[in-house]
């Protein structure tokens, strides 16, 4: 069975610096590779590094992203924070998730990539949405709104199933794709963005996400996922 693991990686002291960031991104990219001698099914792995949180001193410093059969949460974890043993003030939250694709990914927000920016955020389900619900809200509803913001590469959202997405456990993980920081900026003055931000109060809580702007580092290319369902 193909799974999909989602692992944040944070500062445990509550907060970060770009310089921080930077100066521990080597070991986190290391114990990411790693997983490829662990487990052996992997599939997939994208690791990506953040550039600009949108909360001063905001603590992730990485999200690593592991696709293959039978890939589970707590294996991943593990393995992630036995590599950054000799780093300090880490911690790593891992869940296994599966995903949904609106858009395919077509590239990463690599180097030589025509996307040069990935916006990723956690989403929380309502109170009153049971999860099913909350996902068929945004599949039918909040989906083809979202879409529509001009400058959208890929849009991908990963479920949570087992493990914690994150310490505040997310139900989810959204990620969208863009050509660079000014195309994502310029979007967010649209009518449909502008759509899109007043729909997420319909389903989700519009309190306790977070959000970051990354770059990536592909270790395998994962599988492909598309079309997405906007595209069909």
């Amino acid at each position: 069975m193909m799974n999909k693991v989602v692992a944040l990686v944070r500062s445990s002291t509550g907060s970060a610096t770009q310089e921080w960031r930077d100066a521990v991104w080597p070991h986190v990219e290391a114990a990411a590779q790693a997983l490829t001698t662990v487990e052996p099914a992997v599939t997939g792995l994208v690791v990506s590094r953040v550039v600009k949180p949108f909360a001063d001193n905001d603590p992730l410093m990485a999200l690593i992203e592991v696709w293959g059969d039978g890939v589970g949460a707590e294996l991943t974890g593990q393995t992630i924070t036995l590599g950054l043993r000799d780093t300090e003030n880490l911690n790593v939250t891992a869940a296994t998730c599966s995903e949904i694709v609106f858009k395919e990914v077509r590239d990463f927000a690599r180097d030589g990539s025509p996307w040069s920016i990935k916006l990723a955020g956690t989403a929380f389900r309502r109170e009153d949405f049971e999860p099913d619900a909350f996902f068929d809200y945004w599949t039918n509803v909040h989906a083809p709104i979202g879409g529509s913001v001009p400058g959208v590469g890929g849009y991908v959202v990963s479920r949570a199933h087992e493990g914690q997405l994150g310490e505040e456990s997310a139900d989810a993980l959204i990620a969208q794709w863009y050509v660079d920081e000014q195309a994502f900026n310029d979007a967010q003055s649209t009518e449909p963005a502008q759509a899109a931000w007043k729909d997420v109060g319909n389903y989700a809580m519009t309190t306790g996400t977070a959000f970051w702007l990354m770059t990536e580092s592909v270790i395998i290319e994962p599988p492909v996922t598309g079309p997405g369902i906007l595209e069909v």
